[in-house]
């Protein structure tokens, strides 16, 4: 019981671990929707502040009652006592003093007006004789002279309810110079701000509940039906000059053991799945832009020339070549494109050998005018074919598979897909439109690479990236899908 109650505590601390890395993840992608959202409740709160707004202006006085018939004096010859039993009835009654139609007929007949333009209170001090009146009203000149013509006929409405009195006016009545309701915007809209904001957090909080993305290799067979040919740790580099080397790769000495050691591990399960399916010509593939397929197609070309093997590393993503510029190499070069265009179907010449290892590239520099029709080009398959002569392994970088079918027709050249996951980007069922996509295109996909795990940490404590920009060359994407193609998870 023990046992089980601690494996229900471990699950429900994963879960919750599970669901901040997906706040994170969403978070970090539409960090502008709670700022926005703050901005909009705090600008629509204080306008509507604003539009609501009236100055409330007020004018009192404080007087004392005295009684006017003598015969109510006591036997000291004082009033006092009935002056406060007075003021205490006057309390009483003054509520409904100003709401007979006696007093309000005389006030409008005193003032000329149709309507009083302000409210009047009433308040005894208690255990005195002591009176005030408030008169307050939109216009402190209103209030005012409501006021003074409220001290004016009070004594002669009040003369038919209590009997003869007199007003001893203690104060002055002045008119007012400012409202007293301050106009204060700040706290109005502090709050709208801050209900906006909560808001925006928690609209994240309801995205990152509702994803459904790969994080761990186990979910790759579980929710994917699919096998986990390797995991690629994080790889960050600090911050340096500009002419420091911060290629994703093998080769750059600046690259962690662990990395190193994932990409060794990758090569012998693929080298195991490529001898069961007989795969020369494997095309590398992913759900979204930034998910480091041109970072596994070319360590994985590296790796597996490392162990003898002739190894061919073709970009075949037409619309945003990539491999060089991974691979940290300048000299230009013809690509597939030029090749197509001229229609060659051989394409030994154009190989660029990569110094200090078996090898070589057809990749160039200049994007495809025409992808989509060059990638259907019959002298494509043509040209593959004549590669296949001149190597053991032709690993192929495509385009992501859900922006456009590029990656599609391609794999019926190829003998096998390897699919690059980064952890916790793509969704579920985004991932599962492009493997069916791939499927029905009649591909064996060997495996997934799950790039971006956390927790393997290489040393470094900056992170990078390259643009890969496929806003221009593909079309308008989220964001967060386009920040860097070749930043490791």
């Amino acid at each position: 019981m023990e046992d089980h109650k601690i494996d229900q505590a471990d699950e429900e601390q994963i879960d919750l671990l599970r669901l901040f890395q997906e706040f994170w993840g969403v978070f970090r992608g539409l960090f502008w929707l709670p700022v926005l959202l703050a901005v909009l409740l705090g600008a629509v709160q204080g306008f509507r502040s604003w539009r609501s707004y009236t100055p409330r202006y007020s004018s009192s006085v404080t007087f004392t009652i005295q009684m006017t018939d003598w015969a109510l004096t006591d036997i000291g010859g004082s009033t006092n006592y009935y002056d406060k039993a007075m003021a205490e009835q006057l309390s009483k009654t003054f509520p409904y003093l100003l709401q007979s139609e006696l007093m309000q007929s005389m006030l409008r007949q005193e003032m000329g007006t149709a309507a009083v333009n302000g409210s009047i209170t009433a308040q005894t001090v208690p255990n005195t004789n002591l009176f005030s009146l408030k008169v307050t009203s939109t216009k402190a000149q209103d209030a005012y002279d409501i006021l003074n013509t409220v001290i004016e006929i009070y004594p002669r409405v009040a003369d038919y309810v209590v009997g003869s009195t007199q007003m001893n006016l203690l104060t002055v009545p002045v008119v007012a110079e400012q409202p007293d309701n301050a106009f204060r915007p700040a706290r109005t809209v502090c709050k709208g701000a801050a209900l906006g904001a909560v808001l925006g957090m928690l609209i994240i909080l309801a995205f990152a509940a509702a994803r459904r993305s790969i994080r761990e290799p186990e979910e790759i067979r579980r929710q994917l039906n699919q096998s986990c040919l390797g995991t690629l740790p994080q790889v960050s580099f600090k911050r340096r000059s500009g002419a420091a080397d911060q290629t994703v790769s093998i080769r750059n000495r600046r690259i962690s053991g662990a990395f190193q050691e994932s990409v060794r591990s990758l090569r012998i399960k693929f080298l195991r799945e490529s001898a069961r399916y007989k795969a020369q010509v494997v095309m590398v593939t992913s759900t979204h832009p930034g998910e480091g397929k041109t970072t596994v197609a070319v360590n994985l070309a590296l790796t597996l020339s490392q162990n003898g093997a002739k190894v061919i590393l073709v970009d075949l993503d037409l619309r945003k070549p990539s491999v060089k510029k991974a691979l940290g190499l300048q000299t230009p070069s013809l690509g597939v494109p030029e090749l197509l265009e001229r229609g060659e179907a051989d394409g030994e010449k154009y190989l660029i050998p990569v110094e200090g290892t078996n090898l070589s590239l057809l990749a160039g520099d200049n994007a495809a005018a025409d992808a989509r029709q060059q990638i259907s080009s019959r002298h494509l398959s043509a040209l593959l074919n004549s590669l296949r002569r001149q190597a053991d392994f032709i690993v192929l970088d495509t385009p992501p598979c859900r922006l456009v079918a590029d990656s599609a027709s391609i794999a019926r050249t190829a003998d096998c897909t390897v699919y690059v996951l980064r952890a916790g980007a793509a969704q579920v069922p985004h991932v599962l439109d492009s493997l069916q996509l791939l499927a029905d295109s009649g591909t064996r996909i060997m495996g997934c690479v799950l790039n971006g795990v956390q927790g393997s940490h290489s040393g470094y404590g900056y992170g990078y990236g390259y643009g890969y920009g496929y806003g221009g060359a593909y079309g308008k994407y989220s964001r967060h899908h386009k920040e860097h193609e070749e930043k490791q998870a």
